[in-house]
């Protein structure tokens, strides 16, 4: 609904707006309060009466290759479905002077005494200590193509992407009971540390075996280089079981895999004297593969729109963001500025508001921290939103609410509908909304929102603007 804003509200906004008057009128930005000398020629006003298109996309595009965490784990929810998060990593190792990677010699007459997975815990969901001890089923497997680096649009893995691979497992199935809740505490010289221990996992000594012959054939100059491993086992393959139940989700992150000291220790006894050991260091090259179960989704809304490009009767009524390869919202303002009657406007905030449905819900998963618009083009090509350094966004908890800023981007959008139409085209395409950063590639949070028909709390936009009524100075 608009209405006037009061004399004192009206005047704290042209003290903001007069002081830009001597902004460099080329730029869109800049055109804020150029012209503006007469306060009868300015009305302040304050509306959300836009009409909005909104609808969700499916995200599993998204590239999450050498993300800083790894996740694995397996997910059910009513809404959601189901989803297994499993990891695709490369193995490096060498044998020279340097023993942080083996200890002991190394002989054709090895016997393989252990091999052990150790995966340090970095974050884990559920956050709470009820998931402290639920079961995680997961088999390893060669991977048989070639894995290659790359980044952004040059990568080749999205979270999607589904690894060739020999399906005869190299160990498993294999179940265990991670408990991140667990600490040690070490005391040195009267100083006492308190650490998580690392997920230690016992696999098939038959891989071992396969690895350290690996070793056995490689030249000694292969041995010394720590890229020559991939020349001879392509990569990793870790896939877990999907789970049944809310009360089974359990899913950890790996921070930094190459750098935190995740690997496989393959022990041995090769002088038939001692234990000796050969370590196969995860990464650098990882990603995070998410395999969706969507069928097992009865929320027919969410269902609707993954199913349905541009369903926007669904999306009117519930928008679905989450993180991992998830899905996003996209939305745009079709008739703005027209819906303003096509004024000369300068926009003095703008802000998307969404309505969290589960407002006061405990989530098992956990809800996204802060949310972001951003512009896509292509798988790899997305742009910010010229408001990327001011981004709002942040979960209110109290509330139940996210608030987006897009005052830039609208203020630029009126630019150029009334003064540069020529390029107005790329502003007024949809802009999509996920979760920030870090958030939207290694974390599997995830929230329901209002659409913008929704009887309570519709998605909407607030804007604070001032029309202009004389004639802009070109």
């Amino acid at each position: 609904m608009r209405e006037s804003f009061s004399k004192t509200k009206i005047g704290a906004i042209l003290l903001v707006v007069l002081a830009l008057v001597g902004a460099c009128k080329t730029d869109p930005d800049s055109i804020l309060g150029h012209g503006m000398h007469d306060e009868n020629e300015l009305v302040a006003k304050y509306d959300t009466a836009f009409t909005i298109e909104a609808f969700s996309v499916s995200d599993d595009s998204l590239i999450l290759q050498n993300g800083s965490d790894v996740l694995i784990g397996a997910s059910y929810s009513p809404v959601w479905g189901g989803a297994t998060y499993n990891l695709v990593v490369q193995l490096l190792s060498l044998r020279t002077a340097d023993t942080a990677y083996h200890s002991g010699f190394l002989t054709s007459n090895f016997r393989v005494d252990s091999v052990v997975l150790k995966l340090p815990y970095s974050t884990f969901y559920p956050q709470h200590q009820r998931m402290d001890g639920r079961a995680l089923t997961f088999s390893l497997y060669e991977v048989t193509e070639d894995l290659v680096d790359g980044t952004g649009y040059d990568s080749a893995y999205s979270s999607n992407y589904q690894v060739d691979y020999n399906p005869v497992p190299l160990s498993g199935p294999i179940t265990v009971y991670p408990r991140p809740y667990d600490t040690l505490t070490d005391t040195v010289d009267g100083v006492a540390t308190t650490t998580v221990p690392p997920l230690h996992v016992k696999l098939d000594n038959r891989f071992g075996t396969q690895l350290l012959n690996y070793v056995l054939a490689m030249s000694s100059s292969e041995q010394e280089d720590i890229s020559a491993l991939p020349n001879y086992f392509k990569g990793l393959y870790l896939k877990v079981d999907p789970c049944n139940s809310e009360g089974e989700s359990i899913v950890f992150s790996v921070s930094n895999l190459y750098a935190e000291g995740a690997c496989i220790t393959v022990y041995f006894d090769g002088n038939g004297t001692s234990t000796s050991y050969q370590n196969f260091i995860l990464g650098p090259l990882r990603f995070t593969q998410v395999i969706r179960d969507r069928e097992r989704s009865v929320d027919q809304l969410y269902k609707s729109q993954m199913d349905n490009q541009m369903d926007t009767a669904s999306g009117n009524q519930r928008l679905y963001i989450e993180g991992s390869g998830g899905s996003r919202v996209r939305f745009r303002i079709p008739k703005f500025p027209s819906e303003i009657n096509g004024d000369k406007i300068v926009i003095n905030q703008a802000v998307i508001v969404l309505k969290n449905v589960d407002e006061g819900k405990e989530s098992d998963i956990g809800y996204p921290e802060q949310l972001q618009c951003f512009i896509y083009h292509n798988r790899g090509t997305e742009s910010d939103l010229p408001d990327a350094s001011d981004p709002g966004g942040l979960y209110d908890e109290g509330r139940g609410e996210y608030r987006l800023n897009v005052t830039r981007y609208f203020q630029r959008l009126a630019y150029l509908n009334t003064v540069d139409t020529a390029n107005g085209k790329y502003y007024q395409d949809y802009v999509d909304i996920s979760p920030i950063s870090d958030d939207r590639y290694e974390k599997p949070t995830r929230v329901v929102l209002y659409g913008p028909r929704a009887a309570k709390d519709p998605m909407q936009m607030e804007i604070i603007y001032t029309i202009v009524n004389d004639t802009l100075n070109r």
